[in-house]
């Protein structure tokens, strides 16, 4: 039976996390929404809007954004981008159901409150998070006004990202690492508040039988991503069984949270990578605008050097672009994504999966990395100084590696 709640005092602290399009029609869309610890499922569609001209047009407006067929001209309106379209959306749909979130979740479980997580009191786990409280909503409308409708009795919609893999590839990964349930998974977020509205991606768990806790990256796979996830097995296992040296900077995987019989996965957990404050360690544009071009170049370096020993092992990195290279806070490159496939404008597709890729890939990264148009402020030109590269270079005369370098010559010297 649904009903429209009605406000009561409370503290909400609610987050729309994802949408997706089309359940039902194809102008329908659910917003999942996280509120206090619990799932919310809020369904939306023209058919329950009704006489609400502009309420319509605002859904339709978050429609074309989310399906990213934004036809609007930036230079006339407002200048709005679809980004910013959604965040408005779904600040305004928070609002709108601010009574369902305080009549359902007015508290904080004990496992997500960030003032426990902070003292060590609370340790959230992985299973918390995937199998939540969860309600089913949808947004009703009559004259322009909104009305938020819990559906009491509804069946949920909400589908954790499980995928299936056959019991023999479940039992070759488990000859080099181990599998684990989401309850023996502990989330690990970078602040306490995040436990309320990040997805958890740091996650703590005993590898061993050390009884010491590691702390790993959790990286999960849409709903039907199976074949991806196969892939990344796959390769995962090659480096493995391999004989690349175990300092050589990969993100490797390190286990495997899993359900039912271990066939049922839910994420793969990879080497951490502490990475750069700045846009997350990853090599965007902004970022390298203020990174000096010894330090550029030193990631190219890095980059050849890590690409050539996986050659050198018989492995291929797959998918070689900027995006799939983090910094860390040691100004250290690190190469991710090994489960294949190739990107447009980076290796072509024919050379896709091939040592040949790579080295089309690690090419343009160079020119990347060198392009003109990131030249630092002037004031950067002592950067080179820094005591840690001048230790770099000591340690690589003290123990030169004997590795192919590839298009230095596309690096400013």
């Amino acid at each position: 039976m649904a009903s429209t709640p009605s406000a009561k005092p409370g503290r909400i602290l609610a987050k729309a996390m994802s949408d997706r399009l089309g359940r039902d029609g194809p102008d329908d869309c659910i917003t999942f929404s996280r509120c206090n610890g619990r799932e919310f499922q809020i369904e939306m569609s023209p058919f329950y809007i009704c006489n609400s001209p502009a309420i319509e047009s605002r859904y339709r407006k978050f429609l074309a954004a989310v399906r990213d067929e934004w036809e609007f001209d930036t230079d006339q309106d407002d200048g709005e981008h679809p980004e910013t379209v959604i965040d408005d959306f779904h600040a305004w749909l928070i609002n709108v159901f601010e009574p369902v979130f305080l009549e359902v979740a007015p508290d904080i479980p004990p496992s997500f409150d960030p003032a426990k997580i902070a003292t060590g009191e609370a340790h959230p786990l992985l299973s918390e998070y995937f199998f939540p409280e969860e309600y089913r909503c949808r947004l009703e409308a009559e004259a322009d006004k909104p009305f938020p409708i819990l559906m009491r009795d509804a069946e949920s919609r909400w589908v954790p990202p499980l995928n299936y893999i056959e019991p023999e590839l479940v039992q070759r990964v488990g000859q080099y690492v181990k599998f684990f349930r989401p309850s023996e998974v502990e989330v690990s977020f970078k602040k306490p508040d995040h436990a309320l509205s990040e997805s958890p991606t740091r996650v703590l768990v005993e590898l061993d039988d050390s009884g010491r806790k590691t702390l790993c990256f959790l990286k999960t796979f849409a709903v039907g991503g199976f074949l991806v996830l196969e892939k990344e097995l796959e390769a995962h296992l090659r480096i493995l069984q391999s004989s690349l040296a175990h300092d050589v900077r990969i993100a490797r995987l390190r286990g495997v949270v899993a359900v039912d019989e271990d066939t049922k996965i839910l994420g793969l957990l990879l080497t951490y990578i502490n990475h750069r404050r700045e846009n997350d360690g990853l090599l965007f544009e902004d970022c390298l605008l203020h990174t000096p071009i010894p330090l550029r170049q030193r990631w190219a370096r890095q980059i050849q050097e890590t690409v050539a020993q996986l050659h050198s092992a018989g492995l291929v990195w797959g998918d070689a672009k900027a995006e799939n290279v983090i910094i860390d806070k040691n100004n250290d490159a690190w190469l991710i994504d090994f489960g294949g496939g190739y990107t447009e404008g980076w290796v072509d597709k024919d050379k896709a999966g091939t040592a040949e890729g790579d080295l089309q890939g690690v090419a343009k990264i160079v020119e990347h990395l060198s392009n003109e148009e990131y030249e630092p402020y002037p004031d950067s030109d002592d950067w080179e100084e820094d005591d840690y590269l001048r230790q770099d270079a000591a340690r690589s005369e003290a123990a030169p590696r004997k590795i192919t370098r590839v298009c230095t010559s596309q690096l400013r010297t």
